[in-house]
């Protein structure tokens, strides 16, 4: 099989004292059944023993660097800029790809050229199960983030035209593909599952309400009195839901997530 017949493909990790689950990413990466890939590590200057890690796999890396960063955006700009692929995607430590055959499922034949961002399907692990979720309309990506940035690869030129806002501290992925929406490039859906995410560590309780306040900022929607109305019942429902956590027994709230979860998947 000759490389050159198909697209480069960047895959960027932005690594922070991560080394218990740096390597399963990289093995992931560097497993892939698909012959054209550009690996690219940034690591934001840990001193866990990531470093140790980056380096057992130097060979199969194209370019990898530690210093100190701005923030992850910060991070993943410097990704960008190292990139010379044709697409670019971004699999972080601690995520993974669904399985070794996916990449070449997906650009074995290469996208049409009209295509500027692919995205699909990505499999949530909580402490209380698993599944696999499916983005919403694109619609509703005028409101919030509709799939993850580990499932989703976007053409090079684009992102190095229009990096990362850093100004946004969780939502600038979002800010950048709502932009792209805007301006009219295409998103084609794939119905399959790209990656897996592991959820079980959760979002903290500032990091979720500073992520919907970056969705109606984005969205241009923070003015409105529809988003302030539901932005302020979010508040008030993430609050009440920490106070019920925080006053029943763990294990009572682990049966109730379980419960619901199963409820869901029906």
């Amino acid at each position: 099989m000759n490389p050159n017949r198909y697209p480069l493909i960047s895959i960027i990790t932005v690594v922070y004292n991560c080394k218990d689950d740096l390597e399963m990413t990289i093995k992931s990466i560097i497993d892939q059944t698909y012959p054209n890939i550009e690996y690219i590590v940034i690591d934001g200057n840990s001193n866990d023993g990531t470093i140790d890690i980056i380096k057992k796999y130097q060979n199969k890396i194209t370019y990898w660097i530690s210093e100190p960063d701005e923030g992850i955006y910060d991070a993943m700009n410097k990704g960008i800029r190292q990139s010379t692929g044709d697409w670019i995607n971004f699999m972080n430590a601690g995520d993974r790809f669904y399985d070794q055959n996916i990449l070449s499922s997906l650009f074995i034949p290469a996208p049409k050229p009209s295509t500027d961002i692919i995205y699909g399907d990505t499999e949530f692990i909580y402490t209380f199960g698993k599944y696999i979720r499916k983005p919403a309309s694109l619609t509703y990506l005028k409101e919030s983030m509709i799939f993850c940035h580990q499932s989703s690869f976007v053409r090079t030129y684009l992102l190095k035209k229009r990096e990362f806002n850093t100004k946004y501290k969780i939502c600038a992925d979002y800010d950048f593909f709502l932009f792209c929406l805007k301006e009219g490039k295409i998103l084609q859906y794939v119905p399959s599952t790209i990656a897996i995410f592991d959820a079980r560590e959760g979002v903290s309780s500032s990091n979720r309400i500073t992520r919907e306040k970056e969705f109606g900022i984005i969205s241009e929607r923070e003015q409105t009195i529809e988003w302030k109305i539901k932005y302020f019942k979010f508040i008030i429902y993430h609050y009440l839901k920490k106070t019920v956590e925080y006053l029943l027994p763990k294990e009572l709230i682990l049966k109730i997530k379980r419960w619901n979860f199963k409820r869901i998947q029906k």
